[in-house]
């Protein structure tokens, strides 16, 4: 009996020692190993990916939003919408130098309503205050139907 009693002494004794060895261990090597990592590297070179060229957008690249400038109701509920458009470019590569035209619908009005604008370069030319029938409280939105350029 006092044999076994000796054995798992120096057993939990050597266990002990080998948790207290690898937390050692570990310790340096997040201590060491953090200070190596720091010292400076040459950077890898990088490459250089040529520009994407521009082309003619698609209708997913674009965005309008419709801002409501004035709105009259009469009481027949009848609603006359004054809004301007504003268009957002979403796209990822460059606008081309040549002029190009966005065709867009305007929903949430009695009918919907085709409009249109050009753009040449990145600057759009838009109408302003334009006039759409619609319900009390129309939500209007475009929506990009075609671009042609």
């Amino acid at each position: 009996m006092r044999v076994t009693r000796t054995m798992r002494r120096w057993a939990a004794g050597l266990a002990l020692f080998a948790i207290v060895a690898s937390a050692v261990g570990i310790a340096a090597v997040m201590i060491f190993g953090s200070l190596t990592s720091q010292t400076p590297q040459a950077a890898a070179p990088r490459t250089t990916l040529a520009p994407p060229s521009p082309k003619v957008p698609t209708p997913i690249e674009f965005n309008v939003n419709v801002i409501v400038t004035d709105q009259t109701c009469a009481p027949d509920n009848l609603c006359a919408y004054k809004y301007t458009i504003e268009p957002k470019y979403i796209g990822l590569h460059p606008l081309p130098e040549t002029p190009f035209t966005v065709f867009y619908e305007v929903t949430g009005g009695h009918q919907p309503q085709r409009g249109e604008f050009t753009v040449q370069k990145d600057q759009a030319k838009i109408l302003k205050d334009v006039v759409v029938e619609g319900p009390p409280n129309a939500r209007l939105q475009a929506v990009v139907m075609q671009v042609r350029g």
